[in-house]
């Protein structure tokens, strides 16, 4: 008899135990639950804004390559100017949607072609071409008419600043040295562009508000073509 009532308690006690052990973790379950369900309402919330804060902007990276016709206005009889084609290449960073700005770096090789007038015509009939390299920042402003579209199709207006510096002379046969160059120009810009899905198109032109030379007026302008993708 003993040993059947024994047997009875501890059945109850087994049962009391488990029965306590089930209510204790289920309401642990149920506090963690009102625990982490503001959590993931908090995060869907940061999401949400997050996504509304950016839904305005339109960022881009660019790289591009281009060529140019640059023309050197100087004054005098020293020199008679004449067209020649150079190169450059550079990368921006834009945002924005219709109205964008944008900023980036540029390495411009500017072809010029000059005559030098004090010596005869006979010796100075080829061998007139230098150029002029520079490292330059274009700082942009601009509207794109189609920023609903951008993604597939856009065109563009655009002005640039352009601080410039010069970084070396070309070989020539004029005598042309770095010595002879202002290092620092400043640059206007505007320009129409084209935007087809990954590929971008630029034309325009620039013009140099100070002096090639230092000692003799010669402001440089220059006709651009820009072929590059956006990502």
């Amino acid at each position: 008899m003993k040993t059947l009532h024994a047997i009875r308690t501890s059945r109850a006690m087994l049962m009391a135990f488990l029965l306590t052990f089930s209510y204790l973790f289920a309401n642990s379950q149920t506090d963690s639950l009102k625990v982490s369900q503001p959590d993931s309402t908090l995060n869907k919330q940061e999401n949400e804004k997050s996504k509304e804060k950016g839904k305005g902007w339109n960022d881009e990276f660019i790289v591009y390559v281009g060529g140019s016709l640059n023309m050197l206005s100087v004054s005098g009889n020293k020199y008679e100017n004449h067209t020649a084609p150079g190169y450059m290449l550079g990368g921006a960073y834009k945002r924005g949607k219709f109205f964008y700005w944008q900023v980036g770096a540029r390495y411009n090789n500017a072809v010029y072609s000059l005559t030098d007038l004090s010596k005869p015509a006979a010796t100075t009939a080829t061998d007139s071409v230098f150029s002029v390299r520079d490292i330059g920042i274009p700082i942009t402003g601009g509207i794109n008419f189609l920023s609903a579209t951008n993604r597939i199709f856009a065109l563009r207006l655009f002005v640039s600043a352009i601080p410039s510096v010069a970084i070396g002379v070309g070989g020539n046969d004029l005598g042309i040295g770095k010595d002879q160059i202002n290092t620092f120009n400043l640059y206007g810009q505007a320009g129409l562009g084209v935007n087809i899905f990954f590929m971008v198109l630029e034309a325009g032109l620039n013009y140099g508000f100070m002096d090639v030379f230092k000692n003799d007026q010669s402001k440089p302008a220059q006709i651009f073509v820009h072929l590059g993708f956006r990502f």
